[in-house]
């Protein structure tokens, strides 16, 4: 796998993981481990058959901070993408996109909707959000009509398509902007076509001229769960494969007053009870969390209702529970980052053409893993710390390939109040090579 990794990508993912710990968007593949097991589950339980059947489900990941959510939800997006489903990852802030403000949970939805993208589509960023998957439909549409020529105008066939699928959406709303989008594309119409994505994302309503189209109020929090489930319904009749949503939470609930925490909760049941429904067809949603105590713990009936819908645990012999805790679906902590120390290794000497000592890296990350694997059962991202340790001291090796790592050193990298030693003028450059003599190499 690491042979399809160039110098430069590599050099992305060190940079990004070592500087703030967090998995790149993409390249976090080249240092996963622990999760295969559980992703094998998902994917012949789910991608394989339930949702393509048309099928619906929900599940709650629970996972301290900094240890390996959004490195989850990143590989179940990409599982989601192999088997041709849209995906639509949605970071979850107060500011931006609370859960309380279901108008916003939508715009979120809609805003970082994407198709199954290659490497350099997903690291440019320019296929995110409903207006660039429109022009996708669009010129998809156009070279459907194309191959297949068939009877009368090809214009008119389109505008018949068009209609065709934005016909009976819930929200006729939200079915007469999507149409005018792709209607605006047929004529080249480029400032019409912007001014409906204005109005699918939420980021304007202007009465005079979407009035004219036929839109006769902007998306809000009442019509929210209805919008979401016309965009459902818009991909069936697309044809799409079917729809997963990552719901990352970025901050703890202890930010939300009494009364937004009610109404997060009765949104959050609501979404539960929407994928038991045909209106949420080959829909996956994930809701990743800190931990699910401030989702449970209460006692008013919006606590219950939800606790009664999300206490069942999943695991390789209950695939349909709801609640997957991250701590549990892998390996011992040090065996675990002894595995993915190696992959970081692999990546590091592909991003730098070196060839590091080999007897010193691997005694470096064994003493990273045991130092970081005592913050394991804390509230402390083990594996954040872990992976930035990694990079860090693989710089010190490079930088000094005589060093030798020892308790000290592997302590003063896992906690950053530490000082590191000093690297003296001395010391020297190791000499690069081919880095396809890893001896860590994939076999």
């Amino acid at each position: 796998m690491i042979d399809t990794l160039t110098s430069r990508q590599a050099r992305h993912i060190i940079e990004v993981v070592g500087g703030t710990g967090t998995p790149p968007e993409w390249g976090f593949q080249f240092f996963s481990a622990g999760l295969d097991e559980t992703l094998r589950v998902l994917e012949e339980d789910y991608f394989r058959t339930f949702l393509r059947d048309g099928g619906a489900s929900f599940k709650v990941v629970v996972g301290a901070y900094g240890g390996g959510k959004t490195h989850f939800l990143y590989s179940i997006r990409e599982l989601a993408w192999k088997h041709d489903f849209l995906v639509s990852y949605c970071s979850l802030s107060q500011d931006t996109s609370p859960f309380y403000r279901l108008e916003k949970i939508y715009r979120s939805v809609v805003t970082h909707l994407m198709r199954p993208l290659s490497p350099d589509e997903l690291l440019q960023g320019g296929e995110r959000g409903i207006g660039p998957f429109l022009r996708h439909v669009h010129a998809t549409l156009v070279e459907a009509l194309e191959a297949d020529p068939g009877e009368g105008d090809p214009g008119q066939r389109l505008q018949a398509v068009i209609a065709d699928v934005t016909r009976g959406l819930e929200n006729p709303n939200f079915g007469r902007a999507v149409r005018a989008a792709l209607e605006a594309l047929s004529r080249d119409d480029l400032d019409s076509f912007d001014r409906m994505v204005q109005y699918l994302t939420l980021d304007g309503y202007d009465r005079v001229r979407h009035q004219a189209a036929g839109i006769l109020q902007p998306i809000e929090r009442g019509q929210a769960f209805a919008t979401i489930r016309s965009l459902v319904t818009l991909l069936r009749h697309l044809r799409f494969r079917g729809l997963v949503i990552l719901f990352d939470e970025a901050e703890q609930a202890g930010a939300m007053t009494s009364k937004q925490k009610e109404m997060m909760l009765s949104n959050l049941r609501e979404l539960v009870d929407q994928c038991g429904t045909s209106a949420f067809a080959s829909v996956m949603i994930f809701y990743a969390v800190p931990t699910e105590q401030f989702l449970v713990e209460g006692r008013s009936p919006a606590y219950e209702a939800l606790r009664q819908r999300i206490q069942s645990v999943f695991d390789f012999t209950n695939p349909t529970g709801v609640t997957l805790r991250l701590d549990r679906m892998t390996q011992t902590p040090v065996a675990l980052l002894r595995e993915i120390g190696g992959k970081m290794v692999r990546v590091y000497q592909r991003a730098y053409s070196c060839q590091l000592p080999r007897d010193r890296v691997e005694r470096l990350v064994d003493l990273l893993a045991q130092e970081a694997a005592q913050l394991a059962f804390g509230d402390i991202g083990y594996k954040r710390l872990f992976v930035q340790g990694v990079v860090k001291g693989l710089h010190h090796l490079r930088a000094d390939p005589s060093l030798e790592p020892d308790e000290a050193l592997a302590e003063s990298l896992i906690l950053p109040h530490r000082d590191l030693p000093s690297l003296g003028p001395e010391r020297e450059t190791p000499q690069e090579e081919d880095p396809a003599e890893d001896p860590w190499e994939d076999p």
